[in-house]
């Protein structure tokens, strides 16, 4: 079904495309991407005023690169890796938007990079383990942000060609707790996603014992961080695991839904007091 994204600037569309990445809706991302890198193509085209008059919050450059990268990112969770290395190639070029100034070039480096970091994505998705070393260095060297995403990326990429990562997730573990600690909306939700990838791959490496546990932990965790895409897919792998738990992951498991079906049941009370109130 088509979306309905008539009359919604640059920056509507920008946020769509944030929430439709928290609910990894992949095909909407596509459909909300496109759109807005033709929202910015006509602007860019036809207006030779500043973007402050376009009413535009951030520079051109940066909503050619967001839209372009959501849409490659898009492209490679639903397994379209040569299109997805198409965007990537796109937004690894924006030197050739006239007229910028310090923060649009700004922006156009930012991308570079980035193109960088998810062509390295795209080969390890591919099974060109041989660049994971490279790969490596290249997040030891990269902003904090750029953290968790790699791993998620190395999880994958691990638990698709089983082999092992022990080494690398030890190295950054400290790191990834930091970040938790100083958390953005960015990296709670990827944080989520890392904890799920890290059970699943304890599992891949039938390790059960750690891969029940970082279920738990995950569930725990995207309860406290709201994140319902988060807890379905923790939930689901806790049922694929749940005759290898022991006795205390069991009351765990046990203890963590009790707790939520007592909180629904509060605020459905709650309300239904609301509800008797305000009737008189």
């Amino acid at each position: 079904m088509k979306l309905d994204l008539d009359g919604l600037n640059a920056d509507s569309l920008t946020c769509m495309l944030k929430a439709s990445f928290s609910l990894e809706n992949w095909d909407a991302m596509i459909e909300i991407a496109d759109t807005l890198i033709t929202q910015i193509a006509i602007i860019y085209e036809t207006s030779s005023n500043t973007i402050r008059e376009q009413k535009l919050k951030r520079s051109i450059p940066y909503y050619f690169g967001f839209s372009l990268c959501s849409k490659g990112i898009a492209l490679q969770k639903l397994g379209k890796y040569p299109e997805a290395r198409m965007c990537i190639l796109e937004y690894s070029k924006l030197g050739w938007i006239k007229g910028l100034n310090e923060e649009g070039n700004n922006e156009v480096k930012y991308y570079r990079n980035i193109a960088k970091a998810n062509a390295y994505v795209l080969d390890l998705l591919e099974g060109k383990t041989g660049i994971l070393e490279e790969y490596v260095e290249f997040i030891r060297n990269s902003a904090k942000e750029e953290l968790l995403p790699g791993l998620i990326t190395i999880l994958e990429s691990s638990i698709k060609y089983n082999y092992s990562v022990d080494c690398i997730l030890i190295e950054f573990e400290i790191n990834v707790n930091a970040i938790v600690e100083q958390g953005t909306k960015e990296s709670i939700r990827y944080f989520v996603d890392y904890k799920f990838l890290l059970a699943m791959y304890h599992y891949k490496q039938e390790n059960m014992y750690d891969a029940i546990n970082t279920t738990l932990e995950t569930l725990l965790s995207s309860i406290k961080l709201k994140d319902d895409t988060g807890f379905k897919k923790a939930a689901a792998l806790f049922e694929i695991l749940r005759d290898y738990a022991n006795q205390s992951q069991l009351q765990v498991h046990h203890n963590i839904m009790k707790t939520i079906i007592e909180r629904e049941f509060t605020n459905e009370k709650e309300i239904v007091l609301a509800d008797r109130r305000s009737l008189g």
